[in-house]
């Protein structure tokens, strides 16, 4: 059999033909051509965007304060994002309920924040999940890491929930396809009954018995079985798992018929790719077109020729892609996808990021001088932006592959589906056994950027979000009658001055001011006029629309309400609560009392105590008791516990939980039908954000307009508005100087953190931190991106005695 040597003459993002054996040009494929152009359409109108958070602790206790940095990329390049502003970062408990979410402003790409452990929390598995909206249009994998506090497993995870039942098995025919007669590699993944990666060995057999291979997995399950199938015959593999259980299964059916797609990845400069048709399947399509798409970090390669051989082969330069997942598609000439294979090439293209101590061994509490510099994989210095985050090891288990870093997150987690065990062991020493298990990974867990059906049927689809850049002011005018306000003036002043805002309302006397950009409980006062000029007018704020068609398992659709009075106390009830934003979260259960039902720690202010009130806050105040009003915000008098004092109280208007801090002047007292506190056990139902209290607030149900009699401000409102988080500054103490703070001990775990570092023009910044009371090995890490996406990470471990 003769092989014909390909020579790979095609340029990005375009296609030229290549020459058979005898050296007769190929005519142009339409069809394939129509998939490039699709293909390059969909690449520049759907920009993927990532996300990732570098944190400054691998694991927590209660009480500590979560740090992190945000890296936000927009395409396959890894740029700095200037598509979205605005990034959302939750934090979620063992049982899937949102405990926290943070809106934070992204400037090119780059934001920061926190999230503050109370002293209370329980222990467990929590996980920290981020995405801009512009991901979710995708179905995108947003960034959901898990966090464990007090370093206890998490019973509610998933993938390490112990169930009962026997290990298992899969196979993956290379390129997807096993043929009779051509040789292939089957990749198999082994799983115990909980999930994690099992390693297996076993001996194929046929069908009459006899032994045709053996194969051992190499690195958490995977592995690989060569066997060239034969027709008539049907295998079977005898499998030795290593908790001892032992298992047959029947290996794929071979086809008679097909065509194959192989590569070789084994070469660190060379990517081999073999094209193989068994003779059924060469005989009947000799001489017609076929085509390899190759796409790489947004970019398309196209090569066409002819099937005039049984076996084609093209050689490829990695130098000519960038690290990352490759992916290759063979195509008939009608342009319908036959085999595809994806690839992982790892070249010495990231950012380096080079740390360096004063000293390699330090005392207690004494200053460390940290010198950095950042280079390109051209060795020239670049202007970079960086976090470092230092803890003391001995103190702060560090899982070592099973990190999550910038660069197991950008390149290769995000692109997959599934959870990938150890992540960071195909990054932190890259080897040839390295590179071997990373591409059986390829082969036995899909990519799923885009799907060929949707390419080829070039549907352009409208998103369902455009990106975010700030927040929507939204509401609705009336007369005081009850009339919308056609045509109206509105006025959007910011309480401390600045900028004034106008709107004119529509139809139905709805009006929005797009895309603010204002700090987290900024006050605002809205003026509304009629078209007339008239202040007969009152105002209602609008929360923001419910995200839906979040393809996470996590994030729910929209809210849906609760109806108190038909709650059966018999029964365990899901209650779907809504956080700040409308987005539902996962069902909480309710024993023996719902949200409205059984008795209240504090009771009942209803419709006849408020309507005659100019706010609602005048209306409550001095009328709650053990609770204080303080510019609309309210707070428990008596604190619910020590670790939560200072907190304002959780506020939820018609099962909707509305942002910590909101003032309730937002709404018209005259529409409040009824007030309720709860506090300690009742407020349990809201988990941790319930330790403050709940103020429970139910809107009127009537139609009718209800009339104010004694209205001190017509035509003006006064709200806070939940705007961006402000980080706080991580605290590093300064032992220089003989102060008090010298006499006090240190025995702080995360040793210093800073999300700002920027290197010069030359490549370079420093730092300096002092050490806490521990003694032994401590650990720096660093990791960033530059201005054109490339990203590094360093780690510099050094000795305090």
């Amino acid at each position: 059999m003769k092989k014909i040597v390909l020579s790979l003459l095609a340029a990005w993002c375009c296609s030229v033909p290549v020459f058979s054996q005898n050296n007769k040009p190929v005519s142009p494929s339409v069809p394939l051509d129509a998939v490039v152009s699709r293909l390059q359409t969909l690449s520049a109108s759907k920009a993927v965007e990532k996300v990732y958070l570098h944190l400054n602790k691998p694991n927590y206790n209660a009480g500590d304060t979560i740090y992190f940095k945000a890296y936000v990329t927009l395409g396959e390049q890894h740029e700095p994002s200037k598509l979205s502003g605005m990034l959302h970062v939750d934090l979620v408990n063992p049982s899937d309920s949102l405990l926290q979410t943070i809106p934070l402003q992204v400037v090119n790409g780059l934001a920061a924040g926190d999230f503050s452990l109370p002293g209370i929390l329980p222990g467990g598995a929590y996980r920290i999940r981020a995405y801009t909206k512009w991901m979710i249009n995708n179905g995108q994998n947003l960034f959901d890491r898990q966090v464990n506090v007090n370093g206890k497993a998490f019973a509610g995870n998933k993938a390490l929930v112990v169930r009962a039942g026997k290990p298992n098995i899969a196979f993956f025919p290379e390129g997807g396809s096993f043929v009779n007669g051509i040789p292939t590699k089957l990749a198999f993944k082994a799983v115990s009954a909980n999930g994690p990666g099992l390693d297996v060995k076993g001996v194929v057999v046929d069908n009459s018995n006899a032994e045709v291979t053996r194969f051992e997995s190499k690195h958490l399950g995977m592995g690989l079985i060569f066997i060239t199938a034969e027709a008539g015959k049907t295998y079977k593999a005898n499998l030795t798992y290593a908790d001892g259980t032992k298992a047959i299964v029947d290996l794929p059916k071979a086809d008679n018929e097909g065509i194959t797609l192989m590569v070789n990845n084994d070469n660190p400069d060379k990517l081999g790719i073999e094209i193989n048709a068994n003779k059924a399947y060469y005989l009947k399509n000799k001489n017609k077109e076929i085509g390899i798409i190759i796409y790489s970090a947004g970019s398309i390669r196209s090569v066409k020729t002819v099937l005039d051989n049984q076996v084609l082969d093209l050689n490829l330069n990695k130098k000519d892609f960038k690290t990352g997942i490759t992916r290759i598609t063979l195509f008939s000439e009608q342009g319908e996808p036959l085999n595809e294979r994806l690839v992982f090439i790892q070249n010495p293209d990231l950012l380096t990021i080079t740390s360096v101590s004063d000293n390699p061994l330090y005392p207690v509490r004494g200053k460390v001088h940290i010198a950095i510099n950042t280079k390109n994989k051209n060795g020239e210095a670049v202007k970079s932006y960086l976090s470092a985050s230092v803890i003391d090891a001995g103190k702060v288990s560090v899982t070592g592959d099973d990190e999550n870093s910038i660069l197991s997150s950008l390149l290769l987690t995000s692109d997959l589906k599934g959870t990938i065990e150890q992540p960071d062991y195909y990054f932190a020493d890259v080897n040839n056994d390295t590179r071997s298990n990373l591409d059986v990974l390829m082969l036995t867990q899909g990519y799923r950027h885009f799907e060929w059906k949707q390419v080829l049927n070039d549907n352009n689809t409208a998103v369902a979000y455009t990106a975010e850049n700030g927040f929507d002011v939204s509401g609705q005018v009336k007369t005081i009658s009850g009339k919308p306000v056609d045509g109206g003036m509105v006025t959007l002043m910011p309480q401390a001055g600045g900028a004034l805002l106008t709107q004119t309302t529509d139809l139905d006397g709805n009006f929005t001011f797009k895309n603010l950009v204002y700090d987290d409980k900024t006050p605002f006062m809205i003026q509304a006029k009629t078209a007339e000029g008239k202040s007969n007018t009152k105002i209602s704020i609008s929360l923001a629309k419910a995200l839906t068609n979040i393809k996470t398992g996590d994030l729910m659709g929209p809210a849906q309400g609760v109806n108190g009075a038909g709650f059966d106390k018999t029964t365990q009830q899901p209650v779907y609560i809504a956080d700040a934003n409308s987005r539902a979260l996962n069902a909480v259960t309710i024993n023996e009392r719902g949200i409205n039902a059984g008795k209240l720690t504090t009771e009942v202010l209803g419709k006849n105590n408020l309507r005659d009130q100019s706010t609602l806050s005048n209306g409550l105040q001095g009328r709650l008791n053990g609770v204080v009003l303080r510019q609309g915000v309210p707070y428990l008098a008596d604190k619910v516990n020590p670790a939560m004092q200072g907190g304002p109280m959780l506020i939820v208007v018609d099962d909707t939980v509305i942002p910590a801090g909101t003032s309730i002047d937002n709404y018209n007292a005259a529409d409040v039908e009824s007030v309720n506190v709860l506090k300690n056990n009742d407020a349990t139902i809201y988990g941790v954000r319930g330790a403050n209290g709940v103020l429970v607030l139910k809107l009127r149900k009537t139609q009718a307009p209800v009339v104010s009699n004694n209205v001190m401000s017509p035509g003006l409102l006064y709200f806070t508005a939940r705007g961006f988080y402000k980080a706080r500054t991580f605290y590093s103490p300064v032992y220089e100087a003989s102060t008090g703070a010298d006499k006090k001990p240190d025995a702080r775990t995360a040793i210093y953190w800073n999300p700002d570092i920027v290197t010069d023009k030359d490549g370079n910044a420093s730092f300096d931190f002092f050490n806490a009371d521990s003694k032994g090995n401590y650990r720096l890490v660093m990791e960033g991106i530059d201005e054109a996406g490339n990203i590094g990470r360093s780690i510099l471990t050094y000795k305090v005695q």
